[in-house]
C-alpha cells in the first residue's frame, strides 16, 4: 500500500490545483489476492495518508474477485473468498460445475487508480 500511496502522491503533483471547495476521491481497484481484507486496506490507507496531500481524501475501494474460466466445461465466475491461497503464484482450483482443475485469473495487484474531485 505504501507504493500505491507514493504513486498517487506523485500523480497528484502533476495535476493543477483542485477546483475551489472540492474534495478528492481516490478510486482504487485492487485484486482480492493483493489485500488481507477490505478493512485492513482502508485502515492502511488512512494511516499512510496522514500528513500528506491525501489526508482529507475519501477512498473509494473496489476489491476485484479471483475468477475461474474452466477449460473443460466453459464455466465462468468469481471464486469465493478463501478459495485460493494468495501465496500460490500459479493457483489451480476445481471447477464448481464439472470438477476439472483450471488456473484462476485476476485478483492480483492494483488494476486501477483514479483521482476525482467532487
Amino acid at each position: 500500500m505504501e507504493q500505491v500511496i507514493a504513486h498517487i502522491l506523485a500523480e497528484l503533483k502533476k495535476v493543477d490545483g483542485p477546483p475551489d471547495g472540492s474534495s478528492l476521491e481516490v478510486v482504487l481497484r485492487v485484486g482480492a489476492l493483493a489485500v488481507h481484507s477490505e478493512a485492513a486496506t482502508r485502515q492502511a490507507y488512512e494511516v499512510l495518508v496522514q500528513g500528506t496531500a491525501l489526508a482529507q481524501s475519501r477512498l473509494n475501494l473496489t476489491i476485484e474477485p479471483v475468477t475461474l474460466t474452466c477449460v473443460k466445461c466453459g464455466y465462468q465466475g468469481p471464486l469465493p473468498e478463501g478459495a485460493v491461497d494468495p501465496h500460490d503464484l500459479s493457483p489451480l482450483v476445481e471447477c464448481p460445475q464439472c470438477g476439472a482443475v483450471s488456473p484462476v485469473q485476476g485478483g492480483r495487484g492494483v488494476s486501477g487508480i483514479e483521482l476525482r474531485w467532487e
